[in-house]
Formats: C-alpha cells, structure tokens, sequence
C-alpha cells in the first residue's frame, strides 16, 4: 500500500488538519497521561488516548513519513513512561500499521464497524505488549493495571473521537 487515503484533500488547511494536528494530539496526550491526579491509586494507571489519533492518521494520514514520526512519539513516550526504550515505540508502530492494513475496510465501514475494528488492532496490540512484558520480569507486575486501564481508556474514548474524526473527513469529501 503507498500510504495515500482514498479521501482527497484539496486545501492545504485540510492537509495541516489531517497531517499535522493529529502528530500534536499525540504528544499532548502522552503528556496529559502524565498530569498527576492527586489520588495514589492512580499512579500506575495509563490512557492511552494517543492511540486515537495513530488510528486516524493509519486511516486517513497522506505522508509517508508518518510512521517514523510515530515511532519517534513512542520513543518519546518510552522516556516518559520509564519503561524499556522501544516498547512503546513498537507497539504504536505496529498499531499503526495493522490499522493502516485494513484501511481500505475500514474507512468504508460503519461507525460500528470501526470501533470494533479498532477494538481488534487495540487488543492485538496490547496482546503484543503482554508478550514483550512477559520476557521480562521487571514489567509484568505492574501490567495488568497500566495496560488494563490504557486498553479500557482508550477503547472508550474512540466513539468520541470518531464522531469528530468522522466530520473532518466528510468535510473533506
């Protein structure tokens, strides 16, 4: 697949909205995961929220370099998070290409069907992190909670974030 959307975009307004801004929801939700809420049992918990936008850009992005940028986010969110350089930064990278994999499905599905196409590429990749943190024993016990609340954050924010996703695209059309 070249990486081109089947949406075109006319105006270099809608370039930069379709691009660029997503690339920025990343990075500001990877550090609004990290805002401290006051509360001790919340400080293991993640939300993953920036998986959204790598949702929609894998659906709709136009640049080629997107993947590497993502990856570079991950990395970015690897610092962060203080965990082994390179998980995130592989698990966004493979959750932006298993979705950028079934685009052409998805971007003609349904509302329905993208969350649940969604829902699928989220568990896989949280699946994936489960294997990479079983290798290693200093990640496993704090996974289930971390990751626990990232697949469940995130999976409950797409609907929101679909909706608006779904009126800049017909925007474009």
């Amino acid at each position: 697949m070249s990486g081109q959307s089947p949406i075109s975009v006319q105006t270099p307004g809608q370039r930069l909205l379709v691009n660029v801004l997503p690339l920025f929801l990343i990075f500001f939700l990877i550090l609004t995961g990290h805002v401290p809420s006051g509360f001790e049992f919340t400080a293991h918990f993640d939300s993953a929220l920036f998986l959204v936008p790598v949702f929609f850009l894998a659906l709709y992005g136009q640049r080629t370099i997107t993947p590497v940028i993502i990856m570079v986010l991950g990395l970015f969110k690897d610092i962060v998070d203080g965990t082994p350089i390179g998980f995130w930064g592989l698990l966004i990278t493979f959750f932006f290409f298993a979705a950028q994999g079934q685009q052409q499905v998805l971007v003609r599905a349904s509302f329905r069907g993208r969350w649940l196409g969604y829902s699928g590429i989220c568990s896989l990749t949280f699946l994936a992190g489960y294997f990479i943190a079983a290798v290693r024993d200093d990640m496993l016990s704090l996974f289930w909670v971390s990751m626990g609340s990232a697949a469940l954050s995130s999976l409950w924010f797409l609907p929101i974030s679909l909706i608006l996703g779904l009126l800049i695209a017909e925007d474009q059309e």
